[in-house]
């Protein structure tokens, strides 16, 4: 094989996976968007509980995403304040949950 052919096959290989910057574009979508989910479910608790309304079910929502991304990177990082911080956040969204459904 050519240096020709070599770099074709790549770059048809490559066509359909992101590039560096198509990652960390992707990457930061998410992350953007679980702090307008955080802030919307903030809102609609407060709002809820000053009205004196059930909000378990917001509290229970952005409970579980902190969760998964506690021990998400405590997989990746290993570092044990994030597995602390993973059970904490999984334990308050199992009983938001709980407290949703009991009410």
């Amino acid at each position: 094989m050519d240096k020709k052919e070599i770099l074709a096959k790549n770059k048809q290989k490559t066509k359909k996976a992101l590039d560096e910057r198509e990652q960390r574009v992707y990457s930061a979508s998410f992350g953007l968007g679980a702090v307008v989910v955080g802030i919307l479910c903030l809102i609609f608790s407060v709002y809820n509980a000053l009205h004196r309304e059930m909000f378990y079910e917001f509290v229970s929502i952005i409970t579980a995403y902190l969760c998964t991304t506690f021990l998400y990177q405590y997989k990746n990082l290993k570092k044990p304040s994030y597995l602390i911080a993973g059970i904490v956040t999984g334990l308050s969204a199992i009983v938001c949950a709980v407290m949703f459904f009991m009410v």
